[in-house]
């Protein structure tokens, strides 16, 4: 067979199997890929109908936690104070919230103040609580014991959704406390909104995304908030429904209809790009076969013939041994010397390449790695190995840069020298490895109170700490000093040997000086160190401050 008809039938060929795989492509992967898209514009969209829900139950909490912490409702609700009831609980307050239902509950979850509302659109308001307060007091009494008073007062709260004469109620509850937060609880603050029609089609043009909410079946109550339902309506319309939860409590499902805009593009792009990929190879199948002809069959007998002429002249360094019988293996016996020189070579220096870049990749991974030990000896020698704080090198170097740059600036440059009390009875009582534990947790808290990158927290010895803050007022730093020593007692280190308290405490020493030219660093921390001792004389688990090159001291109340 010639070179002409193997060329024809392999184009022919692979126009064919070309088409089928577009065919394939798009139905395999481009539509599905459009359908994938489409999945997640639907999950996506009823995402943001749940978002909405969500937010809409959390501007209902962050009204109910305005009214709940606030004096005159923490004396309201333990007098029934009708002045309260005038000045604030009209009508129009909660038209203004949006809110359907207000209730204010005892201790014992007995209204004392209630209602119930339901504003038209077309203005005034209609009072239901005739109707439906005492089906509301029963549906959210019992959401009172979701409530922990031992929990932080921000996370005092519970919120849900119950059904009222078939209605969905969207609510929120917190405990009565006084403005600042304490307590004791005197009684329940409720605000909710009927979930209805009008209230649906608001929150839809909020989203531009219309959607439809159904009570829960006992099967669909059991459902994870994150599972999907996309179901085909038809081919132009998709339904997308998601659980949404409050508190872990599957309360409602949420619809939506979506057009399949997505899915007929992709259905469209599939054929058009089918059928226009079977032209192009058409197109291309004959301009190449033509092509091919005038390009490279001819130009191919043509030297083919100049070969011929050359073996008839005996020019053996041009001779083959291929013995194909087409023009393509005429040209390979005339050329395979060449060729298998050439392939020669370019083997040797693909070897020589591979083992010059193996070379190189082994000196790069040997300086890498030589930086790598570098950076960690560099850590090593300027951080303490037990506590992960800066060493006394790294100290020295942290107060000469500090001392020198607040010299030009003017600035305050403030030290605290932190020692825990009676550590070494610490260490006899319950052992070393329970120390390097505890200088750890200590450790740990005067690194947090270093909130900007020029403060640094050293460890100076032992139990004792030195903490650089340079720009930090005497002020500021006893703050900081007070903070510390809550903090160290927050941790609750049980220390029952200290004769200061049950548990570890600190005592610190402060010092402040604007560095100029008749002073030194020595002095400042001198200072510190003065102020530290007088600390301890005086019982210790305190802080005090002591001017540079004074004696006396000023101490922070101890707590």
């Amino acid at each position: 067979m010639s070179i002409s008809a193997k060329t024809t039938a392999l184009i022919l060929l692979m126009g064919v199997l070309l088409s089928f795989s577009a065919f394939y492509i798009q139905r395999s992967i481009v539509y599905p890929a459009f359908h994938n898209i489409e999945a997640d514009y639907a999950r996506n969209n009823i995402d943001r109908v749940v978002r909405r829900l969500d937010a809409q139950r959390k501007t209902i909490d962050f009204t109910v936690y305005d009214w709940s912490a606030w004096n005159d409702t923490y004396s309201f609700i333990q007098s029934g104070n009708p002045e309260y009831i005038d000045s604030n609980l009209y009508p129009d307050t909660f038209l203004n919230f949006g809110f359907d239902v207000a209730l204010f509950l005892d201790l014992d979850r007995e209204p004392v103040w209630g209602r119930v509302f339901d504003f038209p659109a077309e203005g005034g308001y209609v009072d239901l609580t005739d109707t439906y307060l005492d089906e509301v007091l029963s549906a959210t009494a019992g959401f009172t014991g979701r409530i922990d008073p031992e929990a932080d007062i921000d996370e005092q709260k519970t919120s849900g959704i119950v059904q009222v004469d078939g209605i969905p109620v969207l609510f929120a509850m917190r405990p009565i406390v006084q403005s600042d937060g304490s307590g004791p609880h005197k009684g329940y603050v409720v605000f909710g909104q009927f979930l209805d029609d009008d209230l649906i089609d608001n929150l839809s043009e909020q989203i531009v995304q219309d959607f439809t909410i159904q009570p829960l079946s006992q099967t669909e109550a059991t459902d994870s908030p994150d599972t999907y339902q996309l179901e085909a309506i038809n081919r132009s319309a998709l339904s997308a429904s998601r659980i949404y939860s409050i508190e872990g409590t599957p309360s409602l499902k949420a619809t939506a209809i979506l057009p399949r805009n997505i899915t007929e593009l992709g259905r469209d792009i599939t054929f058009y790009g089918v059928a226009l990929f079977v032209l192009l190879c058409t197109v291309l199948a004959a301009a190449l076969l033509a092509l091919f002809r005038w390009i490279v069959i001819k130009p191919i007998m043509s030297l083919k013939a100049d070969i011929s002429s050359i073996s008839s002249a005996m020019d053996y360094s041009l001779r083959a041994s291929i013995r194909n019988n087409d023009e393509i293996g005429a040209l390979s016996r005339e050329f395979n010397s060449m060729l298998g020189m050439i392939d020669s070579n370019n083997t040797e220096l693909l070897r020589l390449n591979a083992e010059l870049t193996s070379k190189h990749q082994k000196v790069l991974e040997v300086q890498s790695e030589l930086q790598s030990a570098n950076a960690e000896l560099k850590r090593l020698s300027e951080h303490d190995p037990l506590t992960s704080l800066s060493n006394r090198l790294a100290l020295e170097k942290k107060l000469e840069q500090a001392w020198e740059i607040l010299c030009r600036t003017g600035d305050p440059l403030t030290v605290m020298l932190a020692d825990i009390d009676h550590f070494k009875l610490y260490n006899d009582r319950y052992g070393h490895q329970a120390g390097d534990e505890s200088l750890k947790r200590v450790a740990d808290v005067l690194a947090g109170a270093m909130h900007r990158k020029s403060d640094m927290a050293a460890r100076y010895g032992g139990e004792e700490f030195l903490l650089v803050l340079p720009g930090t007022s005497v002020d500021a730093a006893m703050d900081i000093a007070a903070s510390i020593r809550e903090q160290v007692i927050a941790t609750n280190i049980e220390h029952d040997c200290s004769p200061v308290a049950r548990c570890l405490t600190i005592s610190i020493g402060i010092a402040s000086v604007v560095p100029r030219n008749d002073l030194t660093m020595e002095d400042l921390v001198s200072a510190a160190d003065k102020a530290l001792y007088t600390v301890k004389r005086s019982g210790r688990n305190n802080c005090r401050y002591q001017p540079v090159g004074s004696s006396g001291s000023t101490t922070a109340p101890a707590t």
